[in-house]
C-alpha cells in the first residue's frame, strides 16, 4: 500500500509527493494531491486550485493557514469582549487539542489563552469545515498525513467523471461503476507504472480484470493507471476467448494549465 502526504522530523516537514506525466516540479505536484484530497474534504474546506501562490508551501503549512483562515488568531485581544453564545460541542475539543499539539505559535498562543465563559449554548447540528482539515492531518497526539494513494486516485478520478443523462457512476471501492444503457463498465484505478513493453508485470491486474469479465458481473473493464512517458494511449488487450479490456492512461496535466498559460504570455 502506497502513501502520500506529509510528515515531521525533527522540526522539518518532508513531503512525499506523487509524481507523474508533466506533474514533476513540486508546485505541480502539490496541485495535483490538493487536486485528489479536496474529494475528502467539505466545500468550505478545499484549497482553491487557482492560486498559484499557495503551492509554494509544504503541505503543513497550506493546511495551517487555511485552518488559521477559520479563526481569528490574527486578532487575540479585539477591541471589546464578546460574550460566547454558541459553542460547536463536538468540534471545539478537536481544535483546541490540534492548537495544543501545533508547532505553530500562533496556534499554540491561542489555545493557551482561550476560555470558555459558562453562559453558552452548544451547537451540536453543524460540522465546522476546519474539522475536517485537522481530522486529515492529526491523529490526536502527532500531526502528520500519511494517506492510501490508490484510495485517493480512484476517489479523484469517480468525482471527475462526466455526468450524463441516463448514465449512473457509483464508487464501489475499489472500483468504479458506469452504467449506462444496459451496459456496466467496470473502472480499476491503481496507482503503478506502466511499461507498454513490459506488460508481463501487470499481468496479475490482467488476469483478474479478464477474471472479472468472465463471472459476467460485468461487460467492460477498463484498467486505470496514471500516464507516464512511456504510457500515452490506450492498450487493448485480448484475452484467450472474445473478451478483451483496456489499460487506459489518466491525465494529472490540468495541473499544470496556469503555469502554461502564464508561460504563453510571457512569451508574448
Amino acid at each position: 500500500m502506497r502513501k502520500i502526504g506529509f510528515t515531521q522530523y525533527k522540526n522539518k516537514t518532508k513531503e512525499i509527493l506523487p509524481k507523474t506525466y508533466q506533474v514533476n516540479d513540486k508546485q505541480s505536484q502539490r496541485k495535483m494531491f490538493c487536486t485528489m484530497i479536496n474529494e475528502f474534504l467539505c466545500k468550505e474546506a478545499q484549497f482553491s486550485l487557482k492560486k498559484a501562490l499557495l503551492f509554494e508551501n509544504n503541505l503543513l503549512s497550506m493546511f495551517d493557514n487555511k485552518i488559521e483562515s477559520f479563526f481569528q488568531i490574527n486578532k487575540l485581544k479585539p477591541e471589546k469582549s464578546q460574550k460566547i453564545v454558541r459553542i460547536y460541542a463536538h468540534d471545539s475539543i478537536l481544535f483546541n487539542n490540534y492548537f495544543k499539539h501545533s508547532k505553530n505559535l500562533k496556534m499554540k498562543y491561542f489555545a493557551k489563552h482561550t476560555h470558555c465563559k459558562s453562559d453558552f449554548h452548544a451547537f451540536f447540528n453543524y460540522a465546522h469545515p476546519a474539522s475536517d482539515l485537522i481530522q486529515l492531518i492529526f491523529n490526536g497526539k502527532e500531526i502528520e498525513m500519511m494517506l492510501d494513494l490508490n484510495e485517493i486516485f480512484t476517489k479523484t478520478i469517480y468525482r471527475r467523471i462526466k455526468q450524463e443523462k441516463n448514465k449512473t457512476v457509483s464508487l464501489d471501492a475499489p472500483y468504479i461503476h458506469i452504467d449506462q444503457d444496459g451496459i456496466r463498465t467496470r473502472l480499476y484505478p491503481r496507482w503503478k507504472h506502466i511499461d507498454p513493453k513490459n506488460l508481463h508485470k501487470r499481468y496479475k491486474d490482467i488476469n483478474d480484470g479478464f477474471a472479472q469479465l468472465n463471472n459476467e458481473e460485468i461487460d467492460k473493464c477498463y484498467l486505470v493507471y496514471p500516464k507516464t512517458n512511456n504510457f500515452k494511449r490506450h492498450i487493448l488487450v485480448k484475452g484467450e476467448s472474445s473478451n478483451q479490456l483496456k489499460m487506459i492512461p489518466y491525465s494529472f496535466t490540468f495541473c499544470n494549465r496556469n503555469k502554461n498559460k502564464r508561460i504563453k504570455q510571457c512569451q508574448k
